[in-house]
């Protein structure tokens, strides 16, 4: 039984990710989509008036929480209405920060997939969500799927995979019966990004080794030689016709390597591409 989380925050990355998700869900036999809202107050929002000098009452917090209760219902009617009609759609509103609710869905309902939206470059708001991206990627112990906000479905049939010859063994998650990549079979573009070409003194036994990690599956090989591995690897995917980009687990991981504030351009900079980040 598939389970996707999906966390929302009612903005229009947010919007786009679920609209996407309702596209994505008719392809796929998924039996639950769990939506999440975090309705977090802090210690100091709850005793410190506001900016218009309004202290919110329990009563105002109890009438706000209601209303998030009856949009979030309103989006999983909307999302139901467009997708099987044996779909489990469940709504959860927490009360705790959204890396930490994140994470008590995970370890309660189990989902196989978090899915949700990144802001882009020239986007004029920015989420919530959109904010916390890295945080929930990078800490996530299921796969993530990351939606920027310009981008409109797709079928997923060519993926492309950045990966250094050197840890093929990486490549483990691609091919697990759990891996998310199982659920579209796409064509796997492996690129190994590597400006020295360092990889020709051991090419046949690197290719070997993908041979044997990607039994069964579909897929070719590419090279780069760009000296910057983001920028080298969003070229490519901009150059192919290519619905989405495979991140592998660890600290091999191409936004692994990066800084924080480094992966986060990555990302925004990333437009035209969901993005799934193995575990």
């Amino acid at each position: 039984m598939k389970t996707i989380l999906i966390p929302l925050d009612f903005s229009e990355t947010s919007a786009n990710a679920l609209k996407y998700a309702s596209n994505l869900l008719k392809a796929l036999h998924v039996s639950r989509v769990i939506l999440l809202k975090t309705f977090y107050k802090s210690i100091y929002e709850q005793l410190l008036p506001s900016a218009d000098f309004v202290q919110l009452s329990n009563e105002d917090m109890l009438e706000e929480r209601t209303e998030i209760n009856q949009q979030l219902k309103v989006l999983a009617n909307e999302l139901l209405s467009n997708c099987n009609p044996d779909l489990q759609i469940e709504t959860v509103l927490s009360e705790r920060p959204l890396l930490r609710a994140v994470h008590d869905v995970i370890e309660r309902q189990k989902p196989d997939l978090i899915l949700y939206g990144s802001d882009s470059a020239n986007g004029h708001e920015e989420s919530y969500i959109g904010e916390q991206v890295i945080a929930i990627a990078k800490t996530s112990p299921v796969p993530v799927l990351i939606i920027p906000s310009d981008v409109s479905y797709q079928k997923i049939s060519r993926a492309l995979i950045p990966c250094d010859f050197a840890m093929t063994s990486r490549l483990n998650p691609v091919s697990s019966s759990g891996s998310p990549l199982r659920w579209w079979n796409p064509q796997l573009t492996i690129l190994n990004i590597d400006p020295r070409h360092s990889h020709l003194e051991h090419e046949a036994e690197h290719l070997s080794a993908l041979e044997d990690f990607l039994s069964g599956m579909e897929y070719k090989v590419s090279y780069s030689d760009d000296e910057d591995v983001v920028n080298g690897i969003l070229s490519f995917a901009d150059e192919q016709d290519l619905q989405l980009i495979v991140a592998l687990p660890g600290k091999y991981s191409f936004f692994r390597n990066l800084t924080h504030k480094s992966t986060t351009e990555a990302i925004t900079l990333n437009a035209k591409h969901p993005i799934l980040i193995l575990k």
